[in-house]
């Protein structure tokens, strides 16, 4: 027994003595590691071999130190799945199949993905592995691209060995065989005088990509399939420029925002990072310049973007909260914030209304993902105050507290403004307004479709080939993408009524009209008439159908009418029309339901729409509060807004 002691004290000491050449960051990665502990050691003593390499011992230190939370995911299922794909990815270019395809499979694998487990790196990476790799980005440092480069910036930009949990390969070598080669043949210019906008720009015209929503519960591709990959989602796609820079020796970027601040969803891009540091953002198959990408779409608000690292950050949440529960967004420690790189931004200070829950040490900021609230920023609680950094502005957000895996609020929402006022939106109970609706969601990705109505014009005529017409009304503002009403003065009767379309105008749809005649409130029908022939591309029943998602597009060319052929003579006293549309206006016959928020969304009541005004009027609404209008026949897009000088305002 003595000598069993002796002999584990004596191999205790050793292995002290064998660790005590390597710098002690390295001891978490070590102990992860267990056996293949010299496995990560030897890449240490190859580059302490000469001094020359000295740089190359700094890269390895940086890798392994941050190698204890890196894994690889191993599954004999999804290896099938993928041997599936990749024959698909070869052989397929047609969206519509590659979907098709894509989704068969995934329905007959995912309930098979009972296999899928994960190992950590420094238990299985090899020191070939990483020498390679450390190498080979050294290598890439040396593109005019990258040699600019701090070595602080080439550790982030160029040397990591992988992205997010796929399996350990040869990414670069896959990626100069299936990808680059094609990469270059697309860039128009001599190769040897090629800018790093001009290569980004060929990766996000990627003509093999095809964009959705990848199933969650599948784990990432492979490196060989992110090489050939047709379909995939944004953060995929986003992967796979990073495999490409870092091959050519790029220094691009993930960036990311867990949660638009006004729509569903959240978003991955990519950032060229430009020699005065400066991201210069762009997505797959965006169509405006770099450093454009985030900026210039319509209905989105990023309120925090976030850069991930391979690098574990000492201050992020995930590595000081403790036994603290804090949001999946904020588990991984390998990001960091640089909103302010993108926006002119501003912080937000709150008093925070109730205690918070479990003694908790930190608050968060949440905004509304159309239909509940998401944590987007962080910060520590000071004596009841918090302040939120480095904030977007031109949103709405929610102070909360997260317990027990969901959000609970800790102060009323505030409007973070353009000119950085902060609004609180504390609903007064005993100030209330009338409000008028017209939409349950935002309307900026699709106000352009109603000026393409403008100069359209309504007439009536007695003659069947319009000789002599009048009138009734002409569009002659910009109509919003709901129900437009148009009192008219009653006219004489008349046999025939027809819509115009403008002249000189691309893609002028028309989704409804609906003619009413004096005295009833029963839409009038008849014979449908048109100036052209009516076919496949353009039905001029969908007029007339009284579906909202159907439209009737004219096509090319002047004085473009469609109609009706009364059976006797009307005398019309209103229009109602609606531009092509996304189905969020309010519609005849369907219920809705408005909220206000005080704590939680409490009901104002229901009501059903009606095709006479194709509006909702509520009374008794507190003034100050956010609004959200909920359909509760159909649809799932709904939006936050609040009412402001007789408008519906939207966040």
């Amino acid at each position: 027994m003595r000598t069993l002691k002796i002999t584990l004290y004596f191999l205790a000491f050793y292995s002290l003595m064998a660790n005590a050449q390597f710098p002690p960051s390295l001891n978490a990665a070590f102990a992860e590691a267990g056996k293949n502990q010299s496995e990560l050691q030897e890449v240490i003593k190859h580059y302490s071999l000469h001094k020359s390499d000295s740089l190359k011992k700094k890269a390895a230190i940086f890798l392994i130190q941050n190698m204890d939370i890196q894994v690889s995911y191993q599954s004999k299922t999804w290896d099938n799945f993928q041997i599936q794909l990749d024959s698909l990815y070869k052989h397929e270019d047609r969206a519509s199949e590659l979907s098709k395809v894509f989704y068969q499979l995934s329905d007959k694998y995912k309930q098979q993905l009972t296999d899928v487990d994960y190992i950590s790196d420094p238990k299985i990476i090899t020191a070939k592995f990483l020498i390679n790799n450390i190498d080979m980005a050294f290598e890439a440092w040396k593109s005019p691209y990258a040699k600019h480069l701090k070595f602080s910036e080439f550790c982030e930009y160029i040397l990591p060995y992988r992205l997010a949990a796929e399996p350990l390969g040869d990414w670069r070598e896959e990626f100069k065989e299936n990808f680059i080669p094609d990469l270059f043949l697309r860039i128009k210019a001599n190769k040897d005088s090629l800018s790093a906008s001009s290569i980004c720009n060929a990766i996000k015209s990627y003509p093999y990509a095809n964009v959705t929503l990848f199933p969650a519960e599948l784990p990432d591709y492979n490196v060989h399939l992110f090489s050939i990959m047709r379909l995939g989602s944004c953060r995929q796609y986003s992967q796979q420029a990073i495999y490409v820079t870092r091959t050519i020796g790029l220094p691009v970027t993930l960036d990311f925002t867990p949660q638009w601040a006004n729509r569903s969803w959240g978003h991955e891009w990519n950032a060229l990072i430009s020699k005065n540091n400066k991201p210069l953002a762009f997505g797959i198959g965006d169509k405006v310049e770099l450093g454009k990408h985030i900026e210039t779409v319509n209905d989105r608000i990023a309120p925090k973007i976030y850069r991930e690292t391979f690098a574990k950050q000492l201050s992020s949440l995930a590595m000081i909260c403790g036994n603290e529960e804090i949001p999946n967004t904020f588990a991984s420690p390998c990001f960091i914030d640089v909103t302010k790189d993108y926006y002119e931004t501003s912080d937000v200070p709150v008093k925070l209304l109730s205690p918070p829950p479990a003694q908790n040490k930190f608050a968060y900021l949440s905004v509304f993902d159309n239909r509940s609230w998401i944590p987007v920023a962080w910060s520590k609680i000071e004596d009841s105050n918090v302040t939120f950094k480095y904030l977007n502005k031109a949103i709405v957000c929610l102070p909360t507290y997260f317990y027990q895996g969901g959000i609970i609020p800790a102060a009323y929402p505030v409007i973070l403004q353009k000119d950085n006022r902060i609004t609180i939106l504390k609903p007064n109970l005993q100030k209330r307004e009338t409000v008028i609706l017209n939409r349950k969601y935002q309307q900026n990705l699709v106000s352009y479709l109603g000026g393409s109505l403008l100069g359209g014009r309504f007439q009536v005529s007695n003659d069947s080939t319009f000789k002599d017409t009048i009138n009734i009304h002409k569009i002659v503002t910009k109509p919003g993408i709901y129900y437009q009403v148009v009192d008219v003065t009653p006219t004489d009767k008349y046999k025939y009524f027809r819509y115009v379309f403008a002249s000189n105008k691309i893609r002028r749809d028309m989704a409804e009209i609906e003619v009413y005649e004096t005295g009833s409130n029963t839409k009038l029908s008849g014979r449908i008439i048109g100036s052209v022939k009516n076919d496949a591309n353009h039905v001029y029943a969908n007029i007339f159908d009284g579906k909202t998602d159907t439209k009737y597009r004219a096509p090319n060319g002047d004085s473009i009418w469609v109609g009706l052929a009364f059976d006797t003579p009307k005398s019309i006293r209103r229009i109602t029309y609606l531009p092509a549309n996304d189905d969020n206006c309010i519609c005849n016959g369907e219920l809705y339901e408005l909220f206000y928020w005080d704590n939680n969304w409490i009901s104002l009541g229901k009501q059903t729409g009606s095709s006479e005004t194709y509006r909702l009027t509520y009374n008794n609404v507190p003034t100050n509060a956010l609004l959200l209008l909920r359909n509760l026949t159909k649809g799932k897009e709904e939006r936050i807004f609040t009412y402001e000088h007789g408008e519906q305002v939207w966040w």
